[in-house]
């Protein structure tokens, strides 16, 4: 599978391209049949060439006669050591403007041999603030793709606003890019500079893709992303505001991610630079547990810097009997204006969790975080003892017991369970506290009363698996 990820992905074949345009003489926006383009507004409903104009006019703004034409002049070729023959539509280009959708939009397929044709649909713009094509759907979809086909062209859709009906209205959920298929392991398969304004991105019914690579997607105004069966998503820049939904994936790579992870099921790696937990002014979940009822799946989880920029729930799970297990490392842990809860809830195991810094740029206490690998009590008479695990995993594990102020003036010993477990052997590696432990195991160490007025300063080291 590594090698199949690490081959180069065959360009899209030059092959057009054919244009559309928003303008026409139909909808009052230009002197000229579609302003010059191959299809638009004034294309005949169901047009098979360019020089079809209605009325009746088309229903997609020339997009559906554009895929329709696109499709009956697709090319085959053949790459150099590789079995497969490739099939790939020419190039459709959307000029700037704004296009409006009254049908559903389908990628023809090609029912003799069930095949998806490689496509591409490119607006105009760059890095989402630039992008001046815009689609509307209008509470329709647009299909690529269907159960039992298989794909091998590639696709590219970039450069592309789609929108709900207006940049604040969603009342309409129904609207959807919508994927089916299998999509093969050598294409490439390119969503770029795209955003989903209450769009969702379905790619649920994918039931095998190799990579899928995602550049400056950006989905807001309740969009969703729903993954299928890919085995790894490479997105350089995944912006997400509504929620990353993750079923069958094994590895994700993404520069910035924001706002809600659901993992139906699957072992899935998550990666990225950086995550932050911004819900503006709505709930919002680090990881949320949705695996199916009676399933136990493993998230990997690998972060440079984890932002956390509101108040509730790090993590949540559903009803079911599923159980997520959990390996997660942070790099630098910041609370940015609030202390997020990090309690972790019936339904999800840690078994490895790793914060290398943390940074509190609030006035709350980090304790009222309740991470998972620190804890901090109160000595029996004055001062604090704070129990931090730096390294949580199944080959070693590492905790620092601080001492602030620590002062027991009693004849008891002070007992504290570890903020997680230790599985086996550990050893105390390191004391500069002044003070003894009468006990220690792998669940809790007991502190030996000194049974004085003298406050302790200090660390206690303690290793093990």
């Amino acid at each position: 599978m590594g090698n199949l990820i690490s081959n180069p992905a065959p360009p899209l074949p030059s092959v057009g391209p054919i244009t559309v345009s928003a303008k026409g003489i139909s909808n009052g926006s230009s002197d000229f049949l579609n302003d010059g383009a191959d299809f638009g507004p004034d294309t005949m409903l169901g047009a098979i060439s360019k020089d079809q104009y209605g009325p009746p006019y088309t229903q997609t703004a020339g997009i559906q006669e554009a895929m329709d034409w696109a499709f009956s002049h697709y090319i085959l070729y053949t790459l150099p050591d590789h079995p497969f023959t490739y099939s790939a539509m020419p190039e459709i280009k959307l000029i700037e403007g704004q296009y409006n959708i009254n049908a559903d939009i389908y990628l023809p397929l090609n029912d003799a041999q069930s095949i998806i044709p490689g496509f591409s649909l490119v607006g105009e713009g760059y890095g989402i603030q630039y992008i001046s094509t815009y689609i509307y759907l209008n509470g329709h979809n647009m299909y690529f793709g269907e159960n039992g086909y298989t794909q091998f062209g590639g696709f590219k859709i970039q450069g592309i606003n789609f929108q709900s009906r207006t940049t604040t209205d969603t009342s309409n959920q129904s609207n959807s890019l919508i994927f089916y298929g299998n999509y093969g392991q050598t294409p490439q398969y390119i969503l770029r500079d795209i955003s989903l304004w209450g769009i969702n991105l379905d790619m649920s019914n994918v039931t095998n893709a190799a990579q899928l690579n995602m550049d400056n997607v950006f989905l807001i105004f309740g969009a969703q992303l729903f993954l299928g069966g890919f085995y790894q998503l490479s997105a350089t820049q995944l912006t997400c505001k509504n929620g990353l939904y993750i079923n069958g994936v094994n590895q994700i790579g993404a520069v910035n991610m924001a706002e809600g992870v659901i993992i139906q099921s699957g072992n899935p790696s998550l990666s990225f630079n950086v995550w932050e937990i911004d819900n503006n002014g709505n709930a919002a979940y680090g990881i949320q547990n949705a695996t199916a009822s009676g399933t136990t799946s493993t998230l990997n989880i690998d972060i440079g810097t984890l932002v956390i920029n509101n108040t509730e729930n790090f993590f949540s799970t559903v009803s079911g009997s599923g159980t997520l297990n959990i390996k997660m490392h942070v790099k630098h842990l910041i609370f940015l204006t609030a202390v997020n809860n990090f309690t972790v809830p019936s339904g999800i195991n840690i078994q490895e969790f790793t914060i290398d810094e943390i940074t509190n740029n609030t006035s709350s206490d980090i304790s009222t975080a309740n991470l998972p690998i620190l804890l901090t009590v109160s000595g029996p008479t004055a001062g604090t003892v704070t129990l931090r695990f730096v390294e949580y995993a199944s080959s070693h594990k590492k905790l620092i017991i601080s001492f602030n102020g620590y002062e027991n003036d009693t004849t008891t010993d002070q007992t504290i369970n570890y903020p997680m477990p230790f599985d086996l052997a550990e050893a105390l590696t390191g004391n500069n506290s002044g003070l003894a432990l009468s006990t220690y195991n792998t669940a809790f160490i007991t502190i030996a009363a000194p049974d004085d007025t003298s406050t302790h300063i200090g660390i206690m080291i303690i290793e093990g698996f």
